[in-house]
């Protein structure tokens, strides 16, 4: 048996005999002793229970331990590390950290067992950002669906007011009716927005007025090859209303597309809809009397990443036989 073995065990409790009986079974070096169990220990040795576990326990290699604010990777499932992580920052045990992501794994769905209780809301809560899809993220998400309201308290700047975020969730836990219409008070009466978890409040796109439940395109593009960008307010404005209300363009018409397409330009003005959509100008002009312009600014959930059912074709690089894209 290995010197530093046997220094090992004797620090442990183990006398030599003990540690020689061990050597006759064939213990030669540490990772022979994690192949034993505490029962095999004691039976093998003769020593206390306690003393077996602690000995086997002595040379159970530690968790890896990773940071769970950390991006989840395009698998849409936290590793044990990140698990790990997430257990040690709450002070609870990582199993059931890990019971609780299986919902994930599965789809995202939850699981049915109601482990929230268990888990420090406040520590869910601090660790939160809509920005980044992570352990945090996932965790709020969960405890939503299970609420089944929106839960996140914001600010009028759209960051997380995480005490009153707390606030609102160990209410709800406690039987608490929902903010009426997702407005939270404060104790001193002052009101505050409250959305969806995964919602980016802080971070807002141009919708697409066909669709304005969809932002668009980085490069302005829409709903039928549309692009938007560059054009005036007021122009999306009245297609708004033309799309969603008047009924007087169908996203799904072509004809409607293409007539789009020839008169959507950076330089026209609301009076281009004049023969198209002229009742989708009357209502524009009623909205704008009263102050009650739809803004088409939309928020962008994120949620874990998806895994891909059919991978994306990587660059390559030189030397490997496979064009670049």
């Amino acid at each position: 048996m290995e010197d530093a073995l046997k220094t090992k065990l004797t620090g442990l409790g183990l006398s030599e005999e003990q540690i020689g009986k061990l050597e006759a079974e064939g213990v030669k070096a540490e990772a022979d002793m994690l192949m034993l169990s505490a029962a095999e220990v004691k039976a093998v040795t003769g020593c206390g229970l306690v003393v077996s576990k602690q000995v086997v326990a002595a040379f159970k290699p530690e968790a890896e331990v990773a940071d769970p604010s950390a991006e989840i990777g395009e698998d849409g499932k936290p590793t044990q590390a990140q698990i790990n992580g997430l257990a040690g920052e709450l002070g609870v045990d990582s199993n059931l950290v890990t019971m609780m992501m299986l919902g994930n794994a599965a789809g995202g769905a939850g699981m049915d067992m109601d482990l929230s209780g268990m888990v420090p809301i406040s520590g869910i809560v601090s660790g939160y950002n809509p920005k980044v899809r992570n352990m945090f993220l996932m965790m709020m998400g969960q405890f939503e669906r299970r609420l089944g309201v929106p839960l996140v308290v914001i600010n009028d700047d759209g960051s997380v007011n995480k005490p009153l975020t707390v606030e609102y969730i160990e209410g709800l836990e406690e039987g608490r009716e929902a903010a009426e219409n997702n407005i939270y008070f404060d104790e001193t009466g002052q009101p505050y927005e409250v959305i969806k978890v995964g919602v980016d409040a802080q971070s807002v796109y141009d919708a697409d007025p066909l669709k304005p439940t969809k932002a668009l395109q980085k490069n302005g593009m829409g709903t039928g090859r549309i692009n938007w960008k560059g054009v005036p307010l007021e122009v999306r404005q009245v297609a708004f209303y033309a799309a969603n209300q008047t009924g007087e363009i169908d996203p799904a018409n072509d004809a409607h597309l293409t007539w789009l397409r020839d008169h959507v330009k950076k330089d026209a003005r609301r009076l281009v809809f004049h023969g198209q959509a002229p009742r989708a100008i009357s209502e524009y002009n009623e909205a704008y009397r009263t102050g009650s312009l739809p803004m088409l600014r939309v928020m962008l959930s994120r949620g874990p990443r998806r895994k891909e059912t059919m991978p994306r074709r990587r660059k390559a690089g030189l030397g490997q036989g496979l064009p670049a894209e």
